[in-house]
């Protein structure tokens, strides 16, 4: 099986795990997230933090959003325009990640294309639950590599690549 392939079946078996969420459990652990990213320090130093709109069974990071605004910073998401402001802080949704960093995307390519134009010093964290953290994925040489995972379990997850 090739990468893309391999990428196909492990969307296939993430996205069906994610949905066996209920609404209850996805909240107490997208909860657990954003108060791990509201106390990492480069989140609550960034004058622009992006975050993401989660779909569902992703991490729903719509508090951390009104954290960063009522602290004075701006808060983005993919949909707004962003010619005005560089964020400090990308925070990246994914299918899968590994703790050095790979990521397994939705398959659209959107952060692939975006994270290379952004400047060195941007912090880019990716999130997920625990069980997408996986030790391999498949990668590309398209596939760009975050620089640290957050996930609602505690421990080691928040490794640097």
């Amino acid at each position: 099986m090739d990468a893309a392939e391999e990428k196909s079946r492990l969307r296939r078996v993430m996205r069906d795990w994610r949905r066996s969420l209920s609404d209850q459990e996805l909240a107490r652990r997208s909860r657990i997230v954003v108060e791990r990213l509201t106390n990492d320090p480069a989140v609550s130093k960034a004058n622009h933090v992006m975050g993401f709109t989660a779909v569902r069974g992703e991490p729903d990071l719509g508090t951390l959003g009104s954290v960063v605004r009522a602290r004075g910073a701006r808060w983005s998401v993919p949909e707004d325009d962003l010619d005005r402001s560089v964020p400090d802080v990308v925070i990246v949704p994914g299918v899968a990640f590994t703790t050095t960093g790979d990521r397994l995307g939705q398959g659209g390519g959107w952060y692939d294309r975006f994270l290379p134009g952004l400047p060195k010093c941007t912090e880019v964290i990716g999130v997920c639950f625990a069980e997408q953290l996986l030790e391999t994925l498949p990668i590309e040489a398209h596939d760009v590599v975050v620089h640290r995972v957050v996930t609602d379990c505690s421990g080691d997850d928040q490794v640097s690549s």
